[in-house]
């Protein structure tokens, strides 16, 4: 049975692209297992991924909803025979969108986790009188950070406190997250992991030399060229990534000759008639998207400004003390806590007096 591309799907990824682009890729169970394999393939043994089953909910928290997105699956687990144990096992994918570390990123994490646990509760408390039966499904977190720059480690909440005191014994932290830290990992061991892998890759190589990027972009295709009829959907969702990616981080120059170049790696007709099609459909959402981005950079540019004035303000007065402060002020969209920020600035006698906090 043919699938045809889905012109919604298409259109969030050309509009959203930073936002929902890896996103929907990970939607496919066969995606999230490969990103688990590249990441630990201990786990990856240990979970059955043809039970994956999605859950059409968001722990992030509005305001950092512009730096990263999430998706939780669930998933059986499986006993060292292989055989599926009764214990189902949380998938929770933090996919993170700046192109730096953060080294709230901890406090973030944790506190996501701890959500799904409360989550559950208030599940079970739907359909149970008493919570005195109450099992909850262990969570296993992972990043998946796409920036450009080197990330080692993620690091735990006790690196935020003074080094002087040692707290560890009674803080929460996540041990040992898995960490798919793409600045830091080899072309080849993406490669092995699949088509996702490869794809990852690319992703990895997005801003390269021209000539780097079309060797690369043409070994992915003859891989995506490889995955069996079956994997008909997942191969056109990895080819829309492809071609809304050229469009988001290859010059205009580039994209004509790039996007010929995927016409003529794709080997047969079928697949040659879908990957025009893509391409029709991204430039015509392109073209219907730029009138809207207009109004929408208006008040971005406000925004924007705003950001940039508080963090020179702040930086030029407190120095490092306002790290934190400016990390909740870089994450802000909120223009009107923003405003409120500025306008407490001129009259604050510390930064306290700012209130400068997650809401």
């Amino acid at each position: 049975m043919a699938v045809r591309l889905k012109m919604s799907r298409l259109r969030r990824l050309v509009r959203n692209f930073k936002e929902n682009g890896i996103k929907m890729m990970l939607e496919h169970p066969e995606n999230v297992r490969e990103t688990v394999v590249i990441t630990s393939r201990d786990w990856a043994r240990r979970i059955d991924f043809s039970t994956l089953q999605q859950t059409k909910t968001t722990f992030v928290r509005r305001d950092f909803r512009h730096i990263e997105s999430d998706i939780v699956y669930t998933a059986q687990l499986l006993g060292k025979n292989g055989r599926r144990l009764k214990h189902n096992v949380l998938l929770y994918l933090l996919i993170e969108h700046q192109s730096e570390p953060d080294r709230l990123m901890p406090l973030r994490l944790t506190d996501y986790v701890m959500q799904i646990f409360n989550h559950q509760v208030r599940q079970w408390a739907k359909k149970h009188p008493s919570l005195s039966g109450l099992q909850l499904s262990p969570v296993l977190p992972m990043v998946l950070y796409t920036g450009r720059r080197s990330w080692e480690s993620i690091g735990s909440i006790d690196d935020l406190f003074d080094s002087r005191h040692d707290f560890r014994a009674i803080t929460p932290t996540i041990e040992q997250p898995l960490f798919l830290n793409l600045p830091e990992l080899a072309g080849d061991a993406l490669d092995r992991a699949g088509a996702f892998g490869s794809v990852l890759n690319l992703i990895r190589q997005r801003r390269s030399k021209p000539v780097v990027f079309r060797r690369i972009l043409q070994s992915v295709i003859r891989k995506l060229e490889s995955l069996p009829t079956s994997d008909r959907l997942r191969w056109l969702d990895l080819m829309s990534y492809i071609h809304a990616m050229i469009y988001h981080e290859r010059s205009e120059v580039e994209q004509a000759e790039v996007h010929d170049l995927i016409e003529q790696s794709v080997g047969t007709d079928p697949q040659r008639h879908e990957v025009n099609k893509m391409r029709t459909a991204a430039d015509a959402l392109r073209e219907q998207g730029i009138e809207q981005g207009i109004e929408q950079g208006v008040q971005q540019g406000v925004q924007q400004g705003m950001v940039k004035t508080l963090t020179r303000q702040l930086q030029s007065r407190f120095g490092d003390d306002a790290r934190n402060a400016i990390t909740i002020v870089n994450s802000t969209e909120d223009v009107r806590r923003l405003e409120q920020w500025l306008d407490r600035f001129a009259t604050c006698d510390s930064l306290e007096d700012l209130q400068i906090t997650l809401p």
